[in-house]
Order: structure tokens, then sequence, then C-alpha cells
């Protein structure tokens, strides 16, 4: 059965259920794994309750107003995505990361480039590094985060950008408007994950990015991605723990909690059960070191 508290139908289902999730929470590598939610938009203290206790910021005074329990990783704009540029000067960056250094409220992650496109900007695996290597010589318990696409327009991404940041973000996601009735591509999403791995990606360094949202409404002209159901959750998860097993992987993103208006509506702060899939109940659940889904008699 799917695990699910509030609509459990059988008491003694309820009760095996609930035995296996005690063992499982004192299993190590399953329980107090790092969850950072995106887009939050001051929505921190739901977040965290729901068990997030990573969350993205772009300013200290951010940073300061997180909810005890929950650190900031810390985006430093974009670069060598639509511009084959950075956002922010090298000399703004020492400036920031030597103000946060040792922060309590700081992770120590530098979120610095979200899908740089070397087919676009030939130099951003260097670029990347290089500013990479900036921060962590400002800095030097510092990690660096970047997410790469690999997609089907460009499939070296992984094996030119694997050695310019820390940590990788894989980011597939398999839920879209063509695969609606015959349920969401899990091959796919098995392929990238493995190209990554294949191209010198190891699991300790790859971090999962959860298809969390859909573009049901959307302000795009032309919706593609969909909310994934509650079982097909479950299945990319399963999908992810076996190939990069959350007691060696850095942490995982969830993308996305907050709405942004053409890209991600509905999103994980929307889907409780009412108008959306109630997969903030199973994320929940998994972030506290339960397995996705549970198999009982």
């Amino acid at each position: 059965m799917t695990f699910n508290t509030r609509r459990a139908s059988s008491s003694i289902k309820l009760a095996a259920a609930t035995a296996l999730v005690l063992a499982l929470c004192q299993t190590p590598g399953l329980a107090g794994q790092r969850h950072m939610a995106s887009n939050l938009k001051g929505d921190f203290e739901t977040a965290r309750q729901d068990g997030f206790d990573l969350a993205d910021v772009a300013s200290i005074a951010v940073l300061e107003s997180l909810p005890d329990g929950m650190k900031g990783v810390f985006w430093l704009g974009n670069g060598y995505n639509t511009e084959c540029a950075w956002r922010l000067s090298d000399d703004e960056v020492v400036r920031q990361v030597s103000a946060l250094a040792g922060h309590p409220k700081f992770s120590g992650i530098y979120y610095i480039s979200d899908e740089p496109h070397p087919a676009k900007c030939p130099d951003a695996a260097a670029r990347v590094a290089e500013r990479s290597e900036l921060i962590r010589s400002t800095d030097t318990a510092a990690r660096t985060f970047i997410i790469v696409q690999n997609s089907s327009a460009d499939r070296s991404e992984f094996a030119t950008l694997k050695d310019s940041a820390d940590y990788i973000g894989v980011a597939p996601y398999p839920c879209n408007v063509k695969n609606a009735t015959t349920g969401c591509n899990m091959k796919a999403l098995t392929q990238r994950i493995d190209e990554a791995i294949a191209a010198g990606i190891t699991p300790d360094r790859i971090v999962p990015v959860f298809q969390l949202f859909g573009q049901e409404c959307a302000t795009t002209e032309t919706p593609y991605y969909r909310m994934p159901s509650g079982d097909e959750l479950e299945r990319m998860l399963e999908i992810w723990d076996q190939r990069v097993p959350p007691s060696v992987r850095p942490f995982a993103m969830a993308y996305s909690w907050g709405v942004q208006e053409r890209t991600a509506c509905p999103a994980l702060s929307q889907a409780d059960g009412t108008s959306f899939p109630d997969l903030r109940e199973i994320f929940s659940a998994y972030m506290a070191g339960r397995v996705a889904r549970l198999k009982t008699e």
C-alpha cells in the first residue's frame, strides 16, 4: 500500500507500517539527510515544518531570518546560461563570501550557476571552475553547486562540466503532458542519472533535483510539464534512492516549493491534496527517513 497515515483504511496495516517506519528511521543513511526547498518566497517556517532543512537565499538579511533548524544555500547570481558572463563580479563574490564565512545560518554551499550551457558559451566549464576556486580560496570550508541540464540538445554537458563545481545537480523532469495517460517517463529519468554517473560524477557529488511541479496553471503559452501523481513521485524517489543513495548524496533539492509564474505552477506548496495531489505528505515522510513506498500484507 502507499503510506499515508491520514487515509489508512486498516488499523492493523497502520500499526505494521508504523513499526516499519520506526525501524527505518533508525537505519543509517535514511534519516537525517539534507533537503533543499527552492523559491520559498519567505515561506520558510511551513517548509521547515514539512521537513526541509535547507533553503535558497540571496542575502544575509534573508539568511538571518531562517527559522531554527534551517540553513541557507546561497545564490550568487547566475552565469554562462542565457548570457556568457557572470552577473556578479569577482570582487563582489569575494566580498559576499568573506561576509558569509562561518555564519551559523549558512550551510557552506554556494549555488553559482543554474544550467550553464557550454554549447552556447564554450568557456562555461572553465569559468565556472574558476569561480568555484575563487570561492574556495576565500572560504576553504565552502562548497559550490551547479545544476547541469544535459538535455537532448547537448548530451555532453555532464562530461564537460563534471569538474567545474563540488556538487552537480541532476534535474530530469520525467512528467509531462505527453505522458499524462501512460505515466511519467521513468526510463528517461533512469537514463539521465546513469549518464551523470557514466560521465564520472560520483554519487557523493550528485544532488538529485526532484520534479515537484507542473505547468497546469503557469502562464507559459504552451504548458509542457505536469505535476506527478503520488504514485509517480514514489516511483521517482525509489529510482533515485537506488542509483544515488541517501547515505552518500550531499543533499537533495525540491523544485519547486513556491510558484514561479511562467515555469512552475502548481508547485509543491500547493500540493496538499485539495486542488492537486498530496505530494507534501509523501515528500515529508520521505525527508523524515521513511521509504517512499511501504508494502504490507
